[in-house]
């Protein structure tokens, strides 16, 4: 029967009286109704009705069924409106000014609406046939289905109301009027109003079944994090069956073997929530793990591909929770992406190693206007929310629009670490070129060992190589990080001949700009000798036989070679020295530009292009290297040198640099491309086809070795 007001105060206070259908509006801009105004009136089509009276049915039955289903088997409508007692049906009395006459149009679940039918309407040959018990059984199944696909269905119907029937909806007061259950008995206190006599007689329209989609824009979201070498994992808390269609329009494999559910099913025991099928089991046949502790004791007997699904379902926050543990003790990286409102994220996001929060809130709530006193959020109130939820998330987002910016985010984070590497790599090298160049120092054929400048060394050290390496770490990324599989956050080695080349290399780029500067330090010697000491040079260096020829031609090796010079201290061995020192400078400046890309050729695109700071800081240190030389060298060192020697000292950094990009170089881009080919293969195996682990262990025991402890991802 039906609900006296007075007696509906806790179902006005439960109740979503106003369910918002946003699909229904977008049908009926679909059929032609337009609600902007036009000759009709100010609300567009909709002048023409009036709205009178508005029914709310609740079924008791149905209300059970709810209480009693399972949180794993709702729907997103379900879900929405979880904790509200909402309407089964809802019925509402229009006044067509047009006729003057009066109908009715019922819109809810058709377990409801077709017990007010007794007959539908054939779309096909536009009649009218008795709605049968067979026909009511074939449109509940329908919606079984649709709702198991994860639809949300109403059924239709719809009557013209008689003039006899004016009177009683015109004397009802209110449109808060709620129905309990199809009864035939009526309120006793309102005994004038038989509302189940309104609504009863209709003519069933039909079923619509609509599904609230992903964004548009998720698809190519997910394909380009794919393509990143990024896997997208959904963790979804609904069941196989209702997960399937949304994944599946999110662009997520859904095919046998790739979904996993995080409910704990007890050996033997059947679950009612898996997702069945006429030829088979979608979950059962495929053998993955049920619950967290069954994933953990797979990854340990068996493979990894529970790490390799995009799909978990029926999960929980605790076990979302867990599931990021696991990815970490398996050495993967977890960006974890939620909503900032919900409290039970906050565990997530501390949890994960970048966690990002995404605050959609301020655009969905309508807030107070301000200076009004009105019972409604305030937008600090939200930000105060979410600032809770959030408080160990690293970034936070603003809008559903502002996912656009996570793949910024990652590509930024990627370059920022690519240029860190690069910068420890120039670091490093120069170091050991310096250390290179020490050790040589001794090993010299002259006799006069070179003496190592102190203030040319805290220039090198201290300021040029520092400044250089520094500015290395600010160079942008290219879009190339972007089409590239990272490697897994572990320690790895490389096999043996791929760590023998790259060290090769490394040392190699180190060398060069080490040794160089020893050979120009025998010419500057030689030449300076002559420049500012020539008659202790034909003293003691020269054969007293044919001193005036020797003279003459001025030879350099009897001048490097003398014994006299073993303790000579003077103008020509220091500025010689300070040459040197000042090649070793040049040659590393010069070598940097190689190292503005770890892999790119600088022939692709100009070094200065994506790194202005180093450009700068390479100008700076060339002028401190200028203003060093012509301070400390002794005056008319530069002039006693021969032409030759300033083209070596000129050339030999871009010698060393081209050996760095031709050999070096182009030797570290074939290494780096047989392991991004193979992590890209790793990536992309298909679950099912192939087992790491039992592939790992066949190669061991056929090699008898060690695995190869290539980058995973």
């Amino acid at each position: 029967g039906s609900i006296s007001k007075p007696k509906t105060s806790l179902i006005d206070h439960l109740c979503c009286v106003e369910r918002e259908r946003n699909q229904l509006r977008l049908l009926s801009q679909c059929i032609g109704f337009d609600t902007a105004p036009n000759e009709s009136g100010s609300r567009g089509d909709l002048s023409c009705f009036v709205e009178r009276l508005r029914l709310h049915i609740i079924s008791s039955n149905l209300l059970r069924e709810r209480m009693q289903l399972d949180s794993h088997a709702m729907g997103l409508e379900e879900f929405r409106n979880w904790s509200l007692l909402y309407t089964d049906a809802d019925v509402v009395f229009v006044k067509d000014k047009r006729s003057g006459g009066d109908l009715i149009l019922s819109c809810g679940d058709s377990r409801v609406v077709t017990k007010l039918c007794p007959d539908c309407f054939q779309g096909e040959n536009s009649t009218i046939s008795p709605l049968t018990a067979g026909d009511r059984k074939v449109i509940n199944n329908t919606q079984k289905e649709w709702m198991l696909s994860d639809l949300d269905v109403q059924a239709f119907s719809y009557a013209p109301l008689p003039y006899t029937a004016d009177q009683k909806i015109g004397s009802a007061k209110g449109k808060g009027i709620y129905l309990l259950d199809n009864a035939p008995a009526s309120n006793p206190h309102i005994p004038s109003h038989d509302y189940w006599g309104l609504v009863k007689h209709q003519i069933f329209l039909g079923l619509l079944g609509s599904s609230v989609g992903p964004r548009k824009e998720i698809e190519p979201f997910i394909h380009s994090c794919n393509d990143a070498g990024v896997r997208f994992v959904y963790f979804s808390p609904r069941n196989m069956r209702r997960t399937k269609e949304l994944a599946s329009q999110m662009g997520l494999d859904v095919a046998w073997n790739c979904c996993i559910s995080l409910r704990p099913l007890e050996e033997g025991a059947d679950d009612n929530f898996r997702m069945t099928s006429n030829y088979a089991d979608w979950d059962v046949n495929a053998k993955l793990p049920h619950g967290v502790e069954d994933v953990k004791r797979h990854l340990e007997e068996v493979d990894n591909v529970p790490l390799l699904v995009s799909l978990y379902t029926d999960v929980s926050k605790k076990t979302t929770a867990e599931m990021v543990d696991v990815f970490q003790d398996y050495n993967d990286t977890v960006l974890a992406v939620g909503l900032s409102h919900l409290p039970g994220n906050q565990k997530v996001f501390f949890g994960s190693d970048i966690a990002i929060g995404v605050d959609v809130l301020s655009e969905e709530v309508s807030f107070a206007e301000e200076g009004k006193d009105c019972d409604t959020l305030m937008p600090s109130e939200v930000a105060f929310v979410s600032s809770i939820s959030t408080w160990s998330s690293s970034i936070n987002l603003v809008g559903s629009q502002a996912m656009y910016h996570i793949l910024e985010i990652i590509r930024i984070g990627r370059s920022s670490l690519e240029a860190a590497v690069t910068s420890v790599g120039f670091f490093f090298t120069g170091c050991l070129s310096y250390c290179i160049f020490a050790v040589l120092c001794p090993c010299t054929v002259a006799t006069s060992v070179p003496i190592i400048p102190p203030l040319g060394s805290f220039l090198y050290n201290q300021v040029i190589l520092p400044m250089i390496g520094l500015s290395l770490a600010f160079t942008d990324g290219s879009n190339e990080f972007m089409s590239r599989v990272p490697s897994k956050n572990e320690s790895f080695r490389y096999s043996w001949r791929g760590s023998r080349r790259i060290y090769f290399n490394g040392l190699l780029r180190a060398f060069l700009p080490a040794v160089v500067p020893h050979f120009l330090y025998l010419i500057a010697l030689g030449e300076l000798m002559w420049k500012f000491d020539p008659q202790f040079v034909a003293e003691k260096c020269l054969l007293s036989s044919n001193n005036s020829e020797q003279v003459a031609r001025r030879p350099l090796s009897p001048v490097i070679r003398c014994e006299a010079l073993r303790n000579y201290r003077g103008d020509a061995t220091e500025s010689a020295s300070v040459i040197m020192l000042a090649s070793l400078i040049l040659c590393t400046c010069v070598a940097s530009a190689s190292f503005v890309f770890r892999t790119e050729l600088i022939r692709s695109e100009p070094p200065w292009k994506r790194n202005h700071m180093w450009f700068g800081s390479l100008i700076s240190s060339l002028t401190l290297l200028t203003i060093y030389m012509s301070t400390v060298l002794a005056e008319g060192s530069v002039a006693a040198l021969p032409w030759y020697f300033f083209a070596l000292f000129l050339l030999t950094p871009f010698i060393c640099l081209l050996i760095n990009e031709k050999i070096l170089k182009n030797s570290d881009r074939l290494i780096d491309r047989r392991n991004e080919m193979m992590r890209r293969l790793q990536f992309e195996t298909k679950l099912g086809m192939w087992s790491p682990k039992e592939s790992q262990h066949v190669n061991i025991q056929q090699t008898n070795m060690q695995p190869d402890d290539s980058p995973i991802v």
